[in-house]
Formats: C-alpha cells, structure tokens, sequence
C-alpha cells in the first residue's frame, strides 16, 4: 500500500486538494450551526424541559411556543434622576411600539405602567430599575433580536442593560467564537516556531502545518455536514478541541516519522526504501497512538448529554488525521527527499535522554525511595482536592458583556434570586374554578414559601408577592377588580385554567449548588399543598436555570461514570493487543488516572483558592477525564512499545534503554500538545482556561513525575511477569532479573 502511494504520489495530493476545496465550498457554516444547534440542551423529558413545555400553555397564542423572560437594566450610580426617568418612559415607549414581527418582542411591562409593581421593579437606594420583556425567538436569531433591542434604545443616555438567560448564551456562544480565532492564530504561530527550533530546516515545519491544517479544514467541513444532515452533536467547544488536539498530536506525530525518516534515510540510502522502514516502525507506533485516541473520543459517543456527545467530532478529526499522516506525509517525503532537512545537515533523531536515563536508573535502584518521593510530590495535592464544581454560565465569560454587567446590578439592587427565578408548573387535569379556585393557589404559594432560602412567590393569588384579598375578588363582577384579576389570570394560567405557574425568588444565587439542592424542596411542597384537594394528581414540575442546573447535575454524573468505563475499557483493550500483556495496561490506567486527579487538584487550586472561583465548571472534569486519558496514553505507548522491542533482554535494562530512547521524545511531545493546549488560555472562556490547565498540568506531571518514577518501580516489581499471561518463552529469557 505505502509502495503505491509513494508511487502515484501527485495523484494522493489531487485528491486530497480536490476533496478539501469541494468540502470546504459546499459546507455549511460551523457559526451559524453552533448558534442554531450547538446551545447547551437538557434533554427531553427531564424536569426542566417538560416544566418549559408545559409553560407553553401559559404563553400559548405565540406561534412558536415558549417566550423567553429579558430583563432590561436601566442604572445610575448617583441615583436615578427625573430626566433618567423621563428618559426610563421614553425606552418603554419605543419598545411597545416596536415590530414584533422583526423585534420579537411580545410585551412590555414597567412599573411606571403598573404603580403595584414599583417594590419589585424599582430598587429601594432609587439607583436601579427594572423592565420585562417577554421575547420569542422563534424564526430568529438570538444575536439579531439582541442587536434589534440595542438599536431601539440607542439614543438613550441613561445606562441600561438587556440580560436574561437566552442573553448570556448568546455572549458565551460570541465569547467561544471569539476564543477559537485567538486559539487557531497562536496555536499555527506556536507551532511554526517549535517546528523550526526542532527541525532547523526551512521546509520540514511546513509538512506538519500543511498536513495538519489540511486534515482539519477538511474534518471540520465533515462535521458541518454531519450537524446540518444527520444532527451530529455539537456545542461551543467542539472546533477548538478539534483546534487542539488535532495540531497537538499530529505535530507529535509528524516529528516522530520526520525524525525517524531522517535515520532511514541516512542508513538506507534511498527515498522510497527510507519511506517504507519509516512506516514498518514509527508508521506503527503513530498509528496505535493515533486509535488510542480515536477510541476515547470515539466512546463518548455512548453519552446521552449533547455537549458531552459534542467532543465526537475530534474523533473525525483523528481519523481524518490518520489518513492524512499515511498518504500526505509520504507525498512530501517522496517528492522532497533530503531536501525536506534543507539547509540543515545535523541528525534529526532525538538524542538519547540522559534525564530520563538517570530518573529510570534511580527508580530502579531505590523503588522504595522512588515512591515516596512520588507520594510527596502528588500526595498534598490529592490530599487538598474537594471537587468543588460550579454550575455558573456567568464565569465562563466574565464581566465584559452587557449581560452579565445586567444580572450583577439586579442581583445587587433586588437579590440575585430575581434575576433568573424558578418556576413551578402544575398541569391540574381539569379547569381551575374562579374565584374559589385561587385559594387553591393560595395555598400552595404559601407552601412554596415555607422552603429553605425562599424570599418571595408569585402566582395568581399573589401576583405582587403579597396575598390579594380573595374575598373582594370573590364580590360582583364587573369594572376594574374583574379586569388587573384577567390580567393575573393571563400571567400565571393557560387560558383553559388547567396549567397553573408560580414564580418562586429564591434569597441566594440561581446558579449555586444550594440553591440547585432546593428544586426538589419546591416540587414537594407543592404537592404537599394539593393534597386532598381536586387537584392532587396534578403533574409538578419546576423551571428555570435552576432546574435546568440541576438536571445537568444528574446527567453529567451518569454519563461521566458511563463514558470513564467505556473509556478505560477500550484503551486497556487496545493496550493488551499491542504489548500482548494484561500486567502493562494495568499500570499504565492506573498512572493515568492518578494523573488525572492530581492535575484536576492543581486546577482547584489555581482556580478556586487562589483566584476566588466557587469551584470549577461543571463540565471540566468530564473534558479533562476524556482529553487527558486519550492524549496522556500515546506517551506510555511511546515508552512501552520501546520497551517491548527489548523484551528478551533483562526488564530493567530493557526499560532503562526505552527510557533512553524516548526520553527526548516524549518530553518535546508532551511540550508540544501542552503549547497547542496553552493556545486556549487566551479564549476568555472559564471553562476552556480551566480544561487547558488540567491538560498543561497533567502532562507536565506524566512526562517529568509519573513515568520516569512510578513506571520503573512497576517493571522491576513485575519483571518477567510483566508480560503475562503471554510471556516469552523461558529459552529467550535468559538473563532476565526482577
């Protein structure tokens, strides 16, 4: 097969260069699918998404279902004067009489309309004061609607800010957009001068950037199409981890076949044959690294989360990758020759490692000592871990969005509880009476109002927070009472009356874990409260991005623990096939997971003790599992799959050998993947900063601790044994010590 491509070299190039700009021509956007499908998503029927669909009956009339509830923030630090407020009346104005056709707003509501809400739409200190918009999205675009809103009020002088939940979405889905342009341009900038500083040659850098870049164009177009025909799994994160590891591992792996292809071509003479030798070694080490890879990414496919489901697409990436290294790197080799070493004549291959050499020899000779100092070095760390997680969309992008800027002044004029507060959604099975059906409502506002850390409900019992005086709602009907009782209606039930929400303010933050522990506390109440009513069947359920919170709490936690087995089993299985020995693969796993926890320790630290984050993002221990098992593994493969070339010498000189050998070269990998890593640090994504930093920490700690110190001690311990149960025979053992 190599002989053929080499052989009709120029038509691989063709067909890679045809496929790349017909891919590139007719697929889709991946900013406009990551704006359209690729928001985070609890799946369909968890609480919060039925409590979403079953708000629709309240909301009902609006062609495309759900409204979402904007805050306008309208703020003067010195207080809001009366030209602020004129001007406060004036955005009300412009806003009501807007096109709902292009601004998708479908109403308005201020407390300079509805005197009885000034408590809760007008601070008390007169700085900050409130307006709520419900908005529908259907049929547009979140990041349209959001310039509409700010063109309408642009003449104001007044501050004010738009914010709610679709908001900061839409600011983390720009905040990631414009991280992964930063990322692209220092990630091609870093490694074009590694490569130099690694090559001296003016050409071989170009062949990693070029095959690379060239493998990713093309896999990111694969994926759009895959997202736009057959709604492959996609989020904010999946072209920068695509960014990441595919430029961290395929410029791994093009310095280990460049590197070995110089030897081969020093010692065989010749261009095609250098080739070949090339591929029956370093082609089979790349290769078994490369479906490590493809493998851990390739189970997280087995997830039910989407976003989680999301990071597949680096599995694309690797394959389209693997192909690339097989077929492009040749080209260049065949069509350059030695000219791919231009204009230097120095040897390429690493020199042997004597830091590694003297590591693996101290570990051998003092296995006791190796192990303590091991356990000195990471033992603090793992000691000092708490797995303190956030669930706050606010960290991911900080301060500099009007959305955020927005939810920080309600939450400190009003409580943070008002800015996103929760909803509770009662489907009652049968119409509510009026008026007597409102002491029903009553009495489960009240009850709402008994949980931990509840400030206020809202309902149609109590629309202001305060309980109305259902016996004069109860008099004649007619005039003003029976009309803002309509309009209570309207707010808080479907027009059947067989839908019924409440609005519930919690003290504390929506986003934290506290008050994430309370949902559960709500849905009881509430059917505390309906029982022995007409309505204690009812279905319960709570909304919000609380809720919704809550919900990726328990869907992170089964897919994490699914997606760790799944992983591990099929990294060990493919360990087991290549060394042919179940004692290897165990070590190796458990290195790996030590490392992974150590690293994650040191993320807590960086991020929770010493910067003041209340913990690390919810999704970074799933990434930082998947990403650093999959990457960390090719450089035990590097060091193991040397050692098993010296297996029939002693397995201590066999491994101090490997560890001369690929000391130098699993060194300047690991610093290579950690630089393209690093490139993410500058994206102003928490969650990226942070995934970064437990894959920069994780290497350093597997290239320079756990491998030189632990992975020695394991093969003396073992000796011979460590290829069971296919060990060679006795005969061709000879000599061998533990």
């Amino acid at each position: 097969m190599m002989k053929w491509i080499v052989r009709y070299k120029w038509f691989v190039l063709a067909v890679w260069l045809l496929a790349a700009v017909g891919l590139m021509a007719t697929a889709p956007n991946m900013g406009d699918l990551v704006r359209e499908k690729g928001q985070i998503q609890v799946p369909e029927g968890y609480p919060s998404t039925v409590a979403a669909n079953m708000l629709k009956d309240i909301q009902g009339g609006v062609e495309g279902g759900a409204l979402h509830a904007t805050l306008l923030v309208f703020h003067n630090e010195t207080g809001l004067t009366d030209a602020n407020v004129a001007e406060i009346a004036e955005g009300v104005s412009l806003l009501q009489a807007s096109d709902p056709e292009q601004t998708g707003i479908v109403s308005v509501v201020s407390h300079l309309m509805e005197p009885a809400l000034t408590p809760q739409m007008l601070a008390e200190d007169g700085k900050t004061a409130l307006v709520l918009l419900q908005v529908s999205l259907e049929g547009r675009e979140p990041a349209t609607v959001q310039d509409e809103l700010d063109a309408i009020l642009a003449d104001l002088e007044v501050p004010h800010y738009f914010t709610g939940d679709w908001l900061i979405n839409e600011d983390l889905i720009q905040s990631a957009q414009e991280g992964l342009k930063k990322t692209e341009i220092i990630t091609v900038v870093l490694i074009v001068a590694i490569l130099f500083l690694v090559f001296r040659s003016v050409t071989a850098p170009f062949i990693p950037l070029l095959t690379v870049g060239l493998s990713y164009m093309v896999a990111q177009s694969v994926v759009a199409f895959l997202v736009d025909q057959v709604n492959f799994p996609l989020s904010t994160f999946t072209q920068i981890f695509m960014v990441a590891v595919m430029f961290g591992i395929g410029t791994d792996y093009c310095i280990l076949l460049i590197s070995r292809f110089k030897e081969e071509l020093a010692q065989q003479g010749d261009t095609t044959n250098a080739i070949l030798a090339t591929y029956r070694s370093a082609g089979r080490t790349v290769l078994v690294a490369g479906l490590a890879v493809l493998v851990g990414f390739t189970s997280i496919g087995f997830s039910t989360f989407a976003l989680y489901r999301s990071a597949v697409a680096v599995a694309v990436g690797v394959a389209v990758l693997l192909l690339a290294l097989v077929t492009l790197v040749p080209f260049f080799m065949a069509a350059l020759g030695k000219f791919v070493f231009w204009p230097s004549r120095k040897k390429l291959e690493h020199k042997p490692s004597k830091l590694y050499r003297t590591l693996g020899s101290f570990s051998l000779k003092r296995p006791v000592l190796s192990l303590l100092i091991l356990a000195l070095l990471l033992g603090p760390v793992l000691l000092g871990y708490n797995n303190q997680v956030s669930y706050n969309s606010l960290d991911e992008i900080g301060d500099r969005y009007d959305s955020v800027k927005g939810f920080n002044l309600v939450a400190e004029s009003f409580g943070p509880g008002e800015t996103l507060p929760s909803t509770v959604v009662m489907k009652l099975g049968q119409p509510l009476p009026i008026p007597d059906g409102l002491a029903v409502m009553e009495q489960v506002s009240t009850e709402l109002s008994t949980v931990e850390g509840v400030k206020v409900v809202r309902s149609a019992s109590r629309p202001t927070g305060e309980p109305l005086d259902l016996a004069q709602m109860a008099g004649p009907s007619g005039g003003a009472a029976e009309q803002q009782l309509q309009a209570m209606l309207a707010a808080y039930l479907s027009s059947e009356r067989t839908t019924a929400s409440f609005e519930v303010v919690f003290e504390g933050d929506p986003y934290a874990l506290e008050t994430m522990d309370r949902i559960d506390d709500l849905e009881a109440a509430a059917q505390r409260a309906l029982a022995g009513t007409p309505f204690a069947e009812a279905e319960v359920v709570v909304g919000g991005v609380t809720s919704t919170n809550q919900d990726l709490r328990e869907i992170s936690s089964a897919d994490y623990t699914r997606t760790v087995v799944l992983m591990i089993a099929g990294i060990a299985l493919i360990l087991i096939v290549l060394f042919r020995s179940l004692v290897i693969p165990l070590y190796i796993l458990a290195s790996l997971v030590a490392t992974f926890y150590a690293s994650m320790a040191v993320t807590e630290w960086i991020f929770v003790d010493m910067l003041g984050y209340s913990g690390t993002s919810w999704s970074v221990s799933f990434f930082g599992f998947v990403m650093l098992m999959a990457l960390g593994v090719d450089y035990s493969i590097f060091l193991m799959d040397r050692f098993k070339e010296y297996r029939r010498i002693p397995a201590k000189q066999a491994i101090v050998q490997a560890m001369e050998k690929m000391g130098a070269v699993i060194m300047s990998a690991a610093a290579i993947l950690a630089g393209t890593f690093a490139a993410m640090l500058p994206s102003g994504v928490m969650s990226l900063l942070q995934i970064a930093t437990i894959i920069i920490s994780g290497l350093a700690i597997y290239a320079f601790i756990m491998l030189p110190l632990f992975i020695p001690v394991m093969v003396r311990l073992f000796g011979r044994a460590n290829w069971w149960p296919f060990m060679p025979k006795p005969e061709a053992q000879q000599g061998t010590e533990r």
